[in-house]
């Protein structure tokens, strides 16, 4: 049968070998909160218990010896446990660089004490070796140091309880049994440390509390295996608490009743900048404006805006066991993006909807430019479209060829109301119309002072041009005073107005012109040398002659010109006219001479001589210089004209509405050297009663007066279909096309009639 020292051994060695296996496991996890002081508390317990088995099988001054030995693990133990306890529970951060120091200092002290207790005696005073059946113990009559050891120790491990037993009550005991197991295991050995210090058993010199760990590794066992105490530890759900807090990048505000401030997370404090231990104590309305905030509602309602940017506020009431309200959470979701957003999509959708509706007035100022047949009627339809509430709330129309003032329309809730005013607003004034939108703010006072609507207020202004090619016959200006003007995708659209009422205003011109009873007849003298005529007729000493005009691409005309005198012949039969002459008269290509000087005129972008039986014939390809080149910017029809001794007369032919006074400024605008010699109401002549063509397209009528001009329909011909095409700067099937779908409709037309 064992003896009690046996057993005693057994049960010590037993303990050491579950507290080192346990040391093992919490170094294994040493990265998790609470593992690395756990485990260097049973590195120090299976010291302990390793330490007292040594000592027991000594006497002496060896037994003493394993006593320091071993007190230099107890010195630290309950340190070590207690800081164990604080990472379990979540307040670790207790233990910062700045205080670890100090928690360390009496066990420095103890182990210091136990190594030099014979010269001291602070630790025991003196010591006694009892043997016993099996054993021999060592009885300490202890020093006034260890009590306060024992004090310092025991109220360390007291605080750690304390923390243990709070966790279980504010985690609503959702930790009670690995915590139980903590106190289990951390309490057996205390009760068996001051059984064996206050000598509360039979034996003297015998110290239980090693026995007291072998309940720690079981318990400690149990709460690392059975309950995954590092997998749901405690520490981990408060830290994970507290850094929410501290790095959630939303702000947190806490106020009590009184609404003072007794929390501020690092994001609220840079959201309401503030320090945020500063801010601690003040009231929550000198931080922000509080009267938006509905303290009784737990919805996102609320917004604050603080520094450019807009939050979301929620608020939700903190109450304690009892139910009774202490304070409030107020949480700050930053939303600028998603409000900038919300506004871009709404500011979108708007575009879109004023969009369709600026393309359904559009549609039906296209509808109204299809029925008029007058320019006045072209003018009020297109103001009183447009002149819309909440889109365009004033519209002016002015035309250059229009004998009336400006037409004016101001848009009310009873629908467009006209506004008489011979004065143009100052965009109109000012606007520099070349076919593209421009805008212009309103300065001129009698605009101002003039209609219903006082433009002072603000708003923007949008000038139109009104144009076809390069035919300019007026402008339109568009007052809003929407908040966000006229957009880039709304310019464009009125661009295109613009061409589009440039296009009616053509047809209805060439529809006077062509079916009116009468027509006003014009007759112009040039002496300008910008013009083409009176410059060719200068060169060469000859008269010139304009057979024809063609409309080509991108607003250009085809001009035919044509001289019945041979040019070389007529130079040297007179020879002796200009010094210049004289030179050509020498036998150089005075053709080729004269192509030049046409293709150098201002305007010209290219010449082509084409073959005639006698004199010479020119196709002029030109944007401008030709002095018919704004009378047809007003519909005329150019009749004849003809050049020489440095002067041009031409014909031409308007509708009987147009306004003459205008056409002939803007014929002397481009050409100061130009008078009106006559104005006549005429008749149309026998001429009109042959077929013209009325079926044919533009397009058609122009390839096909193109062809006969440069001789295509002689034989031989004077010019192919190639040199044709390209005069026009089209594809020679393109050409073919023309000139047979024109063909067609000219004969048919002719042999019908």
């Amino acid at each position: 049968m064992l003896g009690p020292g046996v057993v005693y051994l057994a049960l010590l060695s037993g303990a050491a070998v579950l507290t080192g296996g346990l040391a093992g496991y919490a170094w294994h996890h040493r990265e998790e909160p609470g593992a690395t002081p756990l485990a260097a508390a049973m590195v120090a317990v299976t010291a302990w218990t390793a330490t007292e088995i040594l000592g027991l099988s000594q006497t002496g001054g060896s037994h003493l010896f394993w006593e320091r030995l071993q007190w230099t693990a107890i010195a630290v133990v309950p340190l070590l446990f207690f800081l164990f306890m604080l990472d379990f529970t979540g307040y670790g951060w207790v233990l910062s660089p700045k205080y670890l120091p100090f928690f360390f200092l009496v066990p420095a002290v103890t182990i210091v004490l136990a190594w030099t207790n014979p010269s001291s005696h602070l630790m025991w005073a003196d010591s006694t070796h009892l043997p016993t059946a099996d054993l021999t113990m060592l009885a300490l009559d202890f020093g006034p140091w260890f009590w306060v050891y024992v004090a310092y120790a025991y109220t360390i491990l007291t605080v750690g309880f304390v923390l243990l037993l709070r966790l279980v009550a504010t985690s609503n005991y959702l930790y009670l049994d690995q915590t139980t197991l903590v106190v289990v295991g951390l309490l057996a050995p205390l009760l068996c440390n001051v059984a064996s210090s206050f000598v509360l058993i039979p034996q003297q010199g015998l110290d239980l509390t090693p026995l007291g760990f072998t309940v720690t590794g079981v318990a400690f066992g149990n709460a690392l295996f059975r309950y995954r105490l590092f997998d749901l530890l405690p520490a981990t759900r408060r830290l994970g608490r507290q850094a929410a807090l501290v790095d959630l990048n939303d702000g947190v505000v806490i106020v009590d009743t009184d609404r003072q401030v007794l929390y501020l997370n690092p994001a609220a404090g840079k959201i309401l900048d503030r320090n945020p231990e500063a801010a601690l104590g003040e009231p929550a309305d000198e931080l922000a404006d509080t009267d938006q905030l509905d303290f009784g509602a737990t919805d996102r309602l609320a917004e604050l805006s603080l520094g450019g940017r807009t939050y979301e506020v929620e608020t939700a009431p903190i109450t304690d066991r009892r139910g009774t309200e202490v304070g409030h959470t107020i949480l700050l979701y930053d939303v600028t993006e998603r409000t900038h957003r919300e506004a871009e999509l709404r500011a979108q959708r708007d575009r879109y909807r004023r969009l369709e509706r600026i393309n359904t007035v559009i549609r039906e100022v296209n509808q109204a430019l299809v029925g008029a047949t007058t320019v006045a009627e072209l003018q009020r339809a297109v103001v009183e479209t447009l002149a819309t509430p909440g889109l365009y709330d004033d519209v002016w129309i002015s035309i250059t060829a229009s004998d009336g003032p400006p037409v004016r329309m101001t848009a009310s809730r009873n629908g467009p109301e006209p506004v008489d005013s011979e004065k143009l607003p100052a965009p109109l004034e000012s606007a520099e119309v070349s076919g593209t939108l421009g805008e212009a703010t309103p300065t001129d006072p009698d605009i101002i002072a003039d209609g219903d609507h006082d433009l002072a207020d603000g708003g923007d202004w949008a000038t139109v041009g009104l144009v076809y090619g390069r035919t300019v016959y007026g402008a339109m200006a568009l007052h809003t005073d929407r908040e966000e003007g006229f957009g880039e995708r709304e310019r464009e659209v009125l661009d295109e107005l613009g061409e589009t009422i440039g296009h009616a205003l053509t047809a209805i011109e060439r529809t006077h012109l062509l079916l009116s009873d009468s027509r006003v007849e014009v007759a112009l003298q040039s002496t300008d040398d910008d013009a083409l005529l009176v410059a060719l007729a200068d060169e060469t000493g000859t008269t010139w002659t304009l057979d024809g005009l063609v409309p080509a691409t991108e607003g250009d005309l085809l001009a035919y010109c044509s001289t019945d005198v041979d040019v070389t012949d007529a130079d040297e039969a007179d020879a002796d006219k200009t010094d210049t002459e004289e030179t050509r008269s020498d036998g150089t290509d005075t053709d080729a001479a004269c192509v030049e000087a046409a293709a150098t005129h201002p305007g010209v972008s290219d010449v082509r001589e084409l073959a005639t039986d006698g004199g010479t014939t020119l196709e002029i390809r030109a944007e401008s210089g030709i002095l018919a080149h704004p009378l047809l910017e007003f519909g005329a029809n150019v009749t004849d004209a003809t050049a020489s001794d440095g002067r041009c007369q031409l014909s031409a032919e308007l509708a009987p509405d147009a306004n003459v006074r205008a056409v002939v400024d803007r014929v002397q605008e481009a050409f100061p050297g130009t008078e009106l010699l006559a104005k006549r109401e005429v008749e149309p002549t026998d001429r009109d009663a042959i077929p013209d063509g009325t079926d044919m397209t533009d397009r058609q009528r122009e390839a096909l007066e193109a062809a006969f001009r440069a001789g295509y329909f002689e034989w031989p011909r004077d010019s192919n279909a190639e040199e044709v095409a390209e005069s026009l700067d089209i594809s020679s099937p393109t050409l073919h096309s023309h000139l047979r779908k024109a063909e067609d409709r000219l004969l048919t037309e002719f042999f019908e009639e």
